[in-house]
């Protein structure tokens, strides 16, 4: 399944990444995150963020290797949306067309009986992310905290992309047992589990420069086959290469499950 890619020139970065920071008390206490606030004494999350890098961030466009799904976690399609950016923040519009051409492309790409998208979240970075601002965003934030959880399907909507593109870490780096640890995000009407990572030096991180609307990054966050189906950590990150005066980055993530 996988393809090599284009050959358009090395664009690798370093940039500083967040990951979870180890603690004694998740031994005995599963790592967590409240969406909401509890009252009490219990607090809103048992987790701390430790910031690592400089880190390589390798650039897929000046890589002479091969990446695959199978092999890497990840790979990259294209595909043009009959959407204008503005349109996917339409919630309607993304799952009558948006959705439609999602599942077309992954059961030709996977050769699957049935593909279902599970949701989506459109992001629009604020001009001052990662500095908090004290407000509410009017739209999701980029993810710049490394994590892991079906499918991932992920374009920006606008590009060539430079501002906090998507970084991906290649499957075969990964240590399943030790960088991983399950975590949960608690709203107030219920909850998911995801991965958190933890820093691993040997951890190989990469990046498609100047990322178009039409090229669409696909990983792995889960699967009930898990040897075959490693979780790819993955965050945004700073990057040194970007322009200060292009627009903020402007993102869809969907989330598919693929039977067979």
């Amino acid at each position: 399944m996988g393809q090599p890619h284009e050959q358009e020139g090395p664009g690798n970065v370093s940039s500083a990444l967040l990951y979870l920071r180890k603690d004694e008390i998740h031994e005995s206490e599963k790592p967590y995150k409240l969406q909401y606030n509890p009252g009490g004494d219990l607090p809103h999350q048992n987790t701390a963020q430790e910031s690592r890098g400089p880190i390589l961030i390798q650039d897929l466009r000046g890589q002479s290797r091969s990446f695959s799904f199978e092999n890497n976690g990840f790979s990259f399609l294209k595909m043009e949306s009959k959407l204008d950016p503005g349109d996917f923040y339409n919630v309607k519009r993304v799952k009558d067309i948006y959705y439609a051409e999602i599942k077309a492309l992954l059961l030709k790409y996977f050769g699957a009986k049935r593909v279902e998208i599970l949701e989506h979240i459109t992001r629009k970075r604020h001009p001052e992310f990662p500095i908090s601002t004290g407000d509410d965003y009017d739209y999701a934030q980029p993810t710049s905290i490394t994590g892991a959880e079906s499918y991932s399907i992920w374009k920006p909507l606008r590009g060539p992309l430079a501002d906090w593109p998507l970084a991906l870490c290649d499957a075969e780096s990964v240590n399943y047992e030790a960088d991983l640890i399950a975590a949960d995000v608690v709203s107030r009407t219920g909850y998911t589990e995801n991965f958190q990572v933890y820093y691993n030096p040997k951890h190989q991180w990469y990046y498609l420069s100047g990322q178009k609307s039409t090229e669409l990054a696909i990983f792995c966050q889960g699967d009930t086959n898990y040897v075959d189906r490693k979780c790819v950590p993955h965050c945004g990150f700073r990057n040194p290469l970007s322009d200060p005066n292009e627009l903020p980055r402007e993102s869809i993530e969907a989330r598919a499950f693929v039977f067979y």
